[in-house]
């Protein structure tokens, strides 16, 4: 018969081999602690940066809306003021149809457009003070956006 030949493992050798694998276990464990905090800080960073678009988008939304709203009342003013001039264009034609003399009809005619002259530049005054507001308060929203933009990437970065 042949003699088998049995190996007994020595006490050192399964300490050893406990003690790596006790190393390893904790190794792993803290690898995963690592990969969770990470992973939380990510989702930290994604969640502010989610935060900071929208509240952009909110104030792109703001300015649309504020651009529309002017465009639209600027509407309504050059359609009233079309509307003025019409009924006064209207107005002049009858008192000038219903002068008794040439001379009559002559001064009429001067005092209409002598008042929608003034007129008119009454109106380029205001269309001009209301593009210079427009302008300013977009120039501010732009930089009042741009810093809290600015502020948000700043602190993220």
């Amino acid at each position: 018969m042949t003699a088998t030949k049995k190996t007994v493992r020595k006490p050192k050798t399964v300490e050893a081999e406990a003690h790596v694998a006790d190393t390893a276990n904790k190794t792993i464990e803290t690898a995963r602690e690592y990969a969770h905090r990470a992973a939380e800080a990510v989702l930290d960073r994604a969640t502010s940066l989610h935060a900071g678009a929208e509240k952009a988008t909110a104030s792109i939304e703001t300015a649309a809306v504020d651009s529309v709203e002017s465009l639209a009342k600027a509407s309504r003013e050059i359609q009233n003021a079309m509307f003025d001039d019409a009924k006064a264009a209207i107005a002049a034609f009858e008192k000038t149809v219903a002068a008794k003399s040439v001379g009559d009809a002559f001064r009429i005619q001067a005092d209409y457009y002598r008042a929608q002259f003034d007129v008119n530049v009454s109106r380029a005054k205001t269309v001009g003070a209301l593009v210079a507001q427009a302008a300013q308060d977009g120039v501010k929203r732009a930089q009042d956006n741009f810093a809290g933009l600015a502020a948000k990437f700043g602190k993220a970065a």
